[in-house]
């Protein structure tokens, strides 16, 4: 019988390198995000369309919040959802490393309103967002490393094949969410339900650097629009602030959908 005590022992010592390089990569990634002095040089080197658009999202959403006049928990908690999504919006726009330390905060919050409105498609897509900001942080922090432009992620394309199969993705997806949803008796669950797929899908091609996550993106804004939109006419805890966000996350998708297709072939 063959001695195998040898191929054990240099598959241990191979895996155990292997997590401890995939350790030190991902502690590295996750202090640039943090990293006071990175988020203040990445928002002051913005593009000055950039800022502007980004000026006009923090004036709305701090306006919002002001003409809403919830200063309870709930509205308070709208306000830092607002701003922390508009400031992850924009560098995401970009393609901005710490748009991470932003989109962790977001979620955090975000789910906090999704409970309370017993959105059951909101709480799973927030759940799912937050996981997905540090899987991103750690694709992105690598993805940046190898390019020879490292101030932002440049993107892709893919095939229409490629994009067939998100469809069908998205559509399974759908209608699990909605089974679900009518049996925890959720609010609006036919609008609601979709917020998932199209957030597993819009988040998977952004952490990957694909352009059409815009797209899904683009669709999910609309959908919230809708549900936010509802929620404000039975005055639904930091509605005001949520409404006016879907708003200018629509805005901002647009203009990141130009960005990723056109602005980065127009400044390479």
């Amino acid at each position: 019988m063959k001695n195998t005590s040898k191929f054990y022992k240099v598959s241990d010592k191979k895996s155990l390198t292997t997590f401890s390089q995939f350790t030190s990569s991902f502690s590295e990634a996750f202090l640039q995000v943090f990293n006071l002095q990175r988020n203040i040089l990445e928002l002051k080197t913005l593009h000055k369309a950039t800022k502007i658009i980004m000026s006009i999202m923090l004036i709305a959403t701090i306006g919002s919040f002001i003409f809403g006049a919830d200063y309870t928990f709930s509205g308070w908690v709208g306000l830092i959802t607002g701003i922390a999504v508009v400031l992850n919006l924009i560098l995401v726009d970009q393609g901005r490393l710490t748009n991470y330390s932003w989109g962790i905060l977001g979620c955090v919050v975000w789910l906090i309103i999704a409970i309370n409105n017993r959105l059951i498609g909101d709480i799973a897509s927030q759940s799912f967002y937050l996981i997905m900001q540090f899987v991103g942080l750690y694709v992105w922090h690598h993805q940046i490393n190898k390019q020879s432009n490292k101030e932002e992620l440049t993107s892709r394309s893919f095939t229409w094949l490629n994009g067939l199969f998100w469809l069908v993705i998205t559509f399974i997806i759908y209608f699990i969410v909605l089974f679900f949803s009518k049996k925890l008796n959720g609010t609006q669950i036919y609008l609601d339900a979709s917020l998932l797929p199209l957030g597993i899908v819009g988040q998977v091609l952004m952490t990957y650097g694909y352009r059409s996550q815009w797209i899904a993106w683009i669709t999910l804004d609309i959908v919230n629009i809708i549900i936010w939109y509802n929620q404000l006419q039975i005055v639904s805890p930091a509605s005001t602030s949520m409404f006016v966000l879907q708003i200018i996350m629509l805005i901002n998708s647009l203009y990141g959908l130009y960005l990723w297709y056109y602005g980065q072939q127009k400044n390479h």
